[in-house]
């Protein structure tokens, strides 16, 4: 399955959970403005592992077949990123919404998150893991 970032087109400046339905974006939270400077100077690397894991779960059949949930025909194929987590120095949370039709119109679907940690010795973000959960 072929992936496709859409962006959500109102303003969250509250900074509140953003959904398909509300079309708020992106919701950020970070611990510090150094966290932030921190993100914003790897967020090229970082953005494209997030790409790259969840496409590889959304067409990994062990983890997402017509037989469970996530199934493949439920989904559009469009994601967006829903939030930016990065309060510890040892955490970072990027979670992101795929689209589905399960409704019968899209609507959120799945969320994947992809978590990483920040490795000061090599001064990178490093993969921890991807969560999926129903939407």
């Amino acid at each position: 399955m072929e992936i496709k970032r859409i962006f959500l087109t109102k303003p969250n400046t509250n900074n509140e959970y953003c959904s398909f339905e509300n079309q708020l974006q992106t919701r950020v939270i970070f611990g510090n403005n150094k966290f932030k400077m921190l993100f914003e100077a790897n967020k090229k690397n970082i953005m494209e592992t997030v790409e790259r894991e969840i496409k590889y779960y959304v067409n990994c059949d062990n983890l997402c077949n017509e037989n469970y949930f996530p199934r493949p025909s439920m989904l559009t194929g469009e994601w967006y990123l829903s939030e930016i987590n990065f309060e510890d120095i040892d955490f970072l949370s990027i979670r992101t919404a795929f689209i589905g039709i399960d409704l019968g119109y899209k609507d959120d679907y799945l969320g994947l998150e992809v978590t990483f940690c920040y490795d000061k010795n090599l001064k990178l973000f490093l993969l921890t893991g991807v969560n999926s959960e129903s939407i």
